[in-house]
């Protein structure tokens, strides 16, 4: 009777190491590539909009040296709206006086939170994040 013959010892023996040197070094024989998300960029210039009697987002976040561009409708009463900002933070940019139908751009120069309000308008408040 006759054997089949077996596969050479020394390439068995070589497949085996591969084997084993990849289980031990926990290679599952596919790339653990990781995939990482970049942080959030914030914008350079950023539109606040006024529909109705709110301002649209409420709270806007920009980097230093950012642009928020507020795109002021005319409000449900016809009277438009102003932007008057709280307190006196250093870098705070001018307010806005009573406007409708127009793009009014404020650049904001340092780090902080700046609130602002529309006196016409009771409730009608928002604040810029500047980072």
């Amino acid at each position: 009777m006759m054997r089949p013959r077996s596969a050479n010892p020394i390439l068995r023996s070589a497949a085996l190491a591969l084997v084993f040197a990849a289980c031990a070094s926990g290679d599952s024989g596919t790339s653990d590539n990781v995939v990482t998300t970049p942080p959030p960029t914030r914008p350079d210039t950023l539109d606040v909009f006024t529909p109705g009697n709110i301002f649209s987002p409420t709270s806007a976040e920009i980097r230093v040296g950012g642009t928020i561009r507020w795109r002021i409708s005319e409000s449900p009463d016809g009277r438009g709206h102003n932007v008057i900002f709280s307190g006196n933070a250093a870098g705070k940019p001018a307010d806005i006086p009573i406007v409708k139908g127009v793009v009014v751009p404020r650049t904001f120069t340092r780090t902080g939170t700046f609130p602002y309000t529309c006196t016409i308008h009771p409730g009608m408040d928002g604040d810029v994040v500047v980072r």
